[in-house]
């Protein structure tokens, strides 16, 4: 077999974005056993003035308890999405110049894969991370690590988005 560079560095390049895909899988994953191990339900640890406090969630639902009596309709929407972005990250992998939505892309299946994982072992998500600032609305909301990678992920591809019509 011939050594090509390109494809060498195509492959590495590649591989990048599947550790990152694991590493956000990881992390989340270590953090969700602790909090689950260390904290009670609702047991909250308020950091940085009460500005961001850590308690124990257990959510069957979507974001802010959104069909949280329909976990399986949850499960299912859930498990749909995911394969749309690893549909897209496939699609995105060797395209030039898409640096930023395959970086997007890797978050979104990152987090998205760790709170499927959740919902597919343990029936519910386990969230850890609120604040104590804003509308009451908004404290109410706990998130994770992983609802944040998914946050990033999408503004990742919105600002690809935004960059190929300028």
């Amino acid at each position: 077999m011939l050594y090509n560079k390109k494809n060498l560095i195509a492959k590495e390049y590649i591989m990048f974005f599947i550790v990152l895909i694991a590493m956000i899988f990881l992390l989340e994953y270590g953090i969700k056993c602790h909090m689950d191990r260390v904290r009670t339900l609702q047991q909250q640890r308020p950091f940085a003035g009460g500005k961001i406090v850590l308690k124990k969630y257990y959510n069957k639902g979507a974001a802010g308890n959104f069909l949280n009596h329909h976990p399986k309709s949850v499960c299912y929407i859930h498990t749909s999405a995911l394969l749309l972005v690893f549909v897209a990250w496939i699609y995105m992998l060797p395209q030039k110049n898409a640096a930023v939505a395959k970086t997007g892309l890797s978050f979104l299946a990152g987090g998205g894969a760790s709170n499927l994982y959740d919902r597919l072992t343990r029936g519910h998500v386990i969230d850890y991370i609120s604040f104590g600032f804003g509308p009451k609305k908004f404290q109410k909301l706990v998130f994770n690590t992983a609802d944040f990678f998914v946050f990033a992920g999408i503004f990742l591809c919105m600002i690809q988005m935004i960059k190929k019509e300028g």
